[in-house]
């Protein structure tokens, strides 16, 4: 159905609701109103018998085909967004526990893996410290317990000078 046809059935509905309104009350008005009403529809039936339905179809697969690759696209920058948001808490929770521990920390970063269960999970830990603390060992027991990162999968580096 094109802008020309609808815009004919929009004329031709003014022009009948027009000339109904124009009509004394009776059996001419009835007659009208069913003329225009038969009208009104074999416009309709014109207008849907002359639409290119091969076209339309063609144009509802590539919109389907959009769809779906904008979908796929929103759920792997979910999926990202998650791995990032996992990575930045874990992070967090272990710069923190270091501070209450007293330790000089310079940088942590956790990589994560993606789980059986369709989650990210944390599953390494970088952490720079300024040296060796003595409660580095409390730490990594902390974090394989909280995070479930075991000590073999966490790296640990010092940096005596900060830069």
């Amino acid at each position: 159905m094109n802008t020309v046809s609808l815009r004919g059935i929009c004329a031709a509905s003014v022009f009948f609701g027009i000339a109904l309104c124009l009509l004394p009350e009776g059996r001419e008005k009835q007659i009208a109103s069913l003329c225009a009403a038969s009208a009104l529809v074999l416009m309709f039936i014109h207008c849907f018998r002359a639409a290119d339905w091969e076209s339309y179809a063609l144009s509802l697969a590539e919109l389907r085909g959009a769809s779906d690759a904008i979908s796929a696209s929103a759920d792997a920058q979910g999926r990202q967004l998650r791995r990032f948001v996992i990575e930045q808490e874990c992070g967090e929770y272990i710069w923190d526990k270091a501070v209450e521990l007293e330790l000089e920390v310079r940088d942590v970063a956790v990589g994560t893996a993606w789980s059986e269960e369709g989650v990210w999970v944390p599953q390494s830990a970088v952490i720079t410290l300024g040296r060796d603390g003595a409660r580095r060992e409390r730490l990594s027991s902390l974090i394989e317990a909280q995070l479930g990162i075991p000590a073999a999968r966490q790296e640990w580096r010092f940096e005596e000078n900060p830069g």
